[in-house]
């Protein structure tokens, strides 16, 4: 799989305050995101459009298609991977205080 910096694309930025950040995100087909967490902000993925994969500190994996989400709390390193043959869209909700990005 491709784990280069292109494969997670930003498509569109909703919301982006002190405190909250939407947006939506593309994957390239059979890519991989970089494992990462967030300090503060809680972050809710829903996915729209293909099926994505999210690995979670611990060991979890849970699998999203279109319509279903899943919240991934502050502090907890993860993953977003898509390993299927097919582009994916997926939507990113963040809140509860300032984003970051912390890789591991």
């Amino acid at each position: 799989m491709d784990n280069s910096n292109n494969s997670v694309r930003c498509i569109n930025t909703l919301l982006h305050t002190a405190d909250a950040r939407v947006a939506e995100f593309e994957m390239g087909p059979e890519t991989e995101g970089e494992v990462h967490y967030h300090s503060v902000v809680s972050e809710h993925c829903i996915c729209l459009k293909g099926q994505i994969q999210i690995k979670m500190d611990g060991g979890s994996e849970h699998s999203l298609e279109p319509g279903s989400k899943l919240e991934i709390p502050a502090g907890v390193s993860h993953q977003v991977i898509n390993s299927s043959a097919n582009p994916c869209q997926y939507l990113v909700v963040q809140y509860g205080g300032a984003y970051d990005f912390i890789a591991v």
